[in-house]
């Protein structure tokens, strides 16, 4: 059937050399260069101002930059007027748990992504060549589809649309900009503050567009995927991770988790300031809370159904040839011992037909188990606990003391 895949914890060091020959050299050239981040007009200028640089180094300095200019301006703005603290309004800017979701939380996990999510990519495209799962003969045409990844994830109009999607007036359509049901920083019975016009115009637009950025590229990831997917891949129905040796890709996966705690802080922020200052019950917010997570674990392992087409068409083709080499050992199998026309050549106790009878009835098991997506239950636990982690402190908050110490004792007697 070919080679099957391995299926180890990605090495820290880096990427293992694929055996430089033909056009192999070329491939490790594209592989090891591959990013689905670093690129597009909006990095490419930021890299000519020098607040970014190649290789994603320089982590901290882009989080203080960012903070600086999308929370400083609304925290002057607000002092200036008086609603920064104090009575003047019921939210002010530095209790408002919505800020500190989006700008202090959720907009560096946010950027702290490309580092974590960009390395694993790499390495499970490299994992398609090391296994021996795509081919020499496949090689060119796995660079040509990294190589049109890199062309979408450059793409002029893609951002264009996203940088007018996110600067949008959006706040002219959206009720609570105009009459909140409490009095705030950003928006009085007046309309919006000077913080607010702040708030709206450009620091909320830009937390969207770099929303709107990772979903882009969670695309480019999604395409690059159904692309692979279409190569003459070296599967096997019968690897022992359940995925005919692409189990692989679930280690890849787990890492964009990093997203969905980034847009949990944020949701974990508005919750609070409903339970806290409209003082709305965390009960009214479970079934919010919930439908999160689920819809973050839905979204989380999306990408790799791009490879559902291709395992079941090798799950179906398991079926057909593990189905005939069963027939015909149980065939034999049982015209030697079970319905022989003479005495059996041996005898039977210590004879090897029976263990390798029950390993054919094993391997054909693997392929009735076989998923027809590469998605484990540990990948779905994973994503799952990375989007409810930052909902974890809102739920011990709005829990009333008697009943969390309750079940707490409850938990441990």
């Amino acid at each position: 059937m070919g080679i099957p895949a391995a299926n180890p914890e990605f090495p820290k060091p880096g990427l293992q050399a694929i055996p430089k020959h033909s056009d192999r050299e070329s491939v490790e050239s594209t592989i090891r260069n591959f990013s689905i981040v670093m690129g597009g007009p909006v990095y490419d200028l930021l890299l000519r101002f020098g607040i970014v640089r190649t290789g994603l180094p320089n982590l901290i300095r882009r989080i203080l930059v960012l903070v600086a200019v999308t929370w400083l301006p609304l925290l002057l703005l607000s002092l200036k007027d008086g609603i920064a603290f104090g009575h003047q309004v019921k939210v002010p800017l530095l209790y408002d748990f919505s800020i500190y979701g989006r700008f202090f939380l959720g907009l560096p996990l946010l950027l702290y992504a490309e580092t974590v999510i960009d390395p694993a990519i790499r390495l499970g495209i490299h994992e398609f060549v090391r296994a021996g799962i795509v081919t020499d003969e496949e090689l060119p045409r796995l660079e040509d589809i990294l190589r049109r990844a890199q062309r979408l994830r450059d793409s002029i109009i893609p951002e264009v649309i996203l940088l007018i999607s996110a600067f949008f007036p959006v706040f002219l359509f959206q009720h609570e900009w105009i009459a909140p049901v409490v009095s705030n920083w950003h928006t009085t019975g007046r309309g919006l503050t000077a913080a607010g016009w702040c708030f709206a115009i450009f620091s909320s637009a830009l937390l969207r567009f770099m929303i709107y950025r990772w979903a882009f590229h969670y695309i480019v990831w999604a395409v690059l995927l159904w692309r692979i997917g279409r190569l003459r891949l070296v599967l096997v129905p019968t690897h022992p991770d359940h995925a005919a040796g692409l189990g692989f890709l679930a280690i890849s996966q787990k890492h964009f988790g990093i997203l969905f705690c980034a847009l949990a802080c944020f949701f974990a922020g508005v919750v609070t300031n409903g339970m806290v200052f409209e003082g709305m019950p965390l009960s009214s917010f479970k079934f919010l809370m919930l439908g999160f997570v689920v819809l973050s674990v839905i979204i989380g392992v999306a990408p790799l159904t791009m490879l559902t087409p291709k395992l079941m068409q090798v799950r179906k083709e398991g079926h057909l040839e593990y189905g005939r080499l069963a027939h015909a050992y149980t065939e034999s199998f049982d015209r030697k011992w079970v319905h022989y026309a003479e005495r059996p050549p041996e005898e039977l106790l210590g004879t090897s037909d029976i263990q390798s009878l029950a390993d054919i009835g094993n391997s054909f098991g693997f392929v009735e188990h076989m998923r027809i997506a590469p998605i484990s239950k540990r990948l779905v636990l994973q994503l799952g606990a990375q989007a409810g982690l930052p909902l974890i402190p809102v739920i011990i908050f709005g829990t009333p003391t008697a009943e969390l110490v309750g079940a707490i004792m409850k938990m441990i007697t």
